[in-house]
């Protein structure tokens, strides 16, 4: 349910510019982190929900470093090396079966 909830949100997502990257299945990539330009780093347990902002007491650590940065990107490369793009092009050939999963776990999002 997770899986398709999450992906519900891929095409907006792309059309805004986001890259996205899917990790060699069957394996889960559940690492929490990014970075923004060359100047920031997010580290921390929460997913970028509510739900662990509010519910979860989870946290998440901002650094505001190169070095930091610099540093996040060896981590990046490497599950990028093992993954590949998803693009725009390729997630709008989706069937109407995989759009409307996708859509209908989407509401069950709060639940999950």
């Amino acid at each position: 349910m997770v899986y398709h909830a999450q992906r519900s949100y891929y095409q907006a997502l792309l059309k805004a510019g986001v890259r996205i990257w899917l990790y060699e299945a069957p394996l889960v990539l559940h690492s929490k982190h990014f970075s923004i330009d060359d100047d920031v780093v997010v580290i921390g347990s929460s997913n970028m929900d509510q739900r662990s902002f509010s519910l979860n007491y989870e946290v998440s650590l901002m650094l505001a470093s190169r070095a930091a940065v610099d540093q996040m990107r060896l981590v990046e490369d490497a599950y990028r090396g093992r993954s590949r793009e998803l693009t725009l092009a390729e997630w709008e050939t989706r069937t109407r079966r995989q759009r409307y999963v996708d859509n209908v776990m989407r509401l069950t999002a709060a639940l999950q």
